[in-house]
């Protein structure tokens, strides 16, 4: 019975949502074409490797820069240092991301040394000629980064360690922090003066 200011009722029960249903019955059918496409296209490709060589980078923000995984292609540093042209890399292989940076030496050297490792491996096939040595294609990825070992095994602590106060040396690096820009104008105006009785002596 409709008493009191309640909401009118205004059930919808006919939407027909059987006709909005989507089955993915093909997925199991899909997978395998997937699958004999991928083979088809490496049997076309061999043998040359179906992936390409990846630089190692750090992952992004604070949260992850501790990881180090594969990145979208080595800066043009990295291939000039290692001796190969733009051009050359993605006939040998090589992905080039023209917008990547280096922002440290030590990942210049890493990849450096990565495409170094490479170039020493890789095996150039022409593809007219029968004097082509019987090379096996690499499936899978190219030089794969080796999983650092995590786990940390108790061991005794060390004399020098036992003398080293971790606790003081943070507050000193803080001060030294904090106190740079303080610091270095103290030093300027101590040089100012310095200069202004020289003058004046004079």
């Amino acid at each position: 019975p409709l008493k009191r200011n309640n909401i009118v009722p205004n059930a919808h029960f006919h939407k027909d949502w059987q006709r909005f249903v989507r089955c993915y019955f093909n997925q199991p059918g899909k997978k395998k074409s997937r699958r004999i496409a991928r083979a088809k296209k490496n049997q076309a490709i061999a043998p040359r490797p179906p992936q390409l060589l990846r630089p190692a980078v750090r992952c992004q923000t604070f949260k992850y820069n501790t990881k180090v995984r594969l990145g979208r292609g080595f800066s043009l540093e990295e291939l000039k240092q290692a001796g190969i042209s733009r051009h050359q890399a993605l006939s040998m292989g090589i992905c080039v991301d023209h917008r990547r940076r280096n922002r440290s030496v030590e990942s210049l050297q890493a990849n450096v040394q990565r495409l170094n490792e490479y170039k020493s491996k890789y095996v150039e096939i022409k593809k007219s000629g029968s004097e082509n040595p019987p090379v096996a294609q690499l499936i899978g990825t190219i030089m794969p980064l080796a999983k650092p070992e995590l786990r940390v095994r108790p061991r005794a602590i060390t004399a020098e360690e036992k003398k080293k106060n971790v606790f003081k040396e943070m507050r000193v690096a803080g001060a030294d922090a904090r106190l740079i820009g303080a610091r270095k104008r103290r030093k300027e105006l101590a040089a100012a003066e310095a200069a202004i009785k020289k003058s004046k002596k004079k």
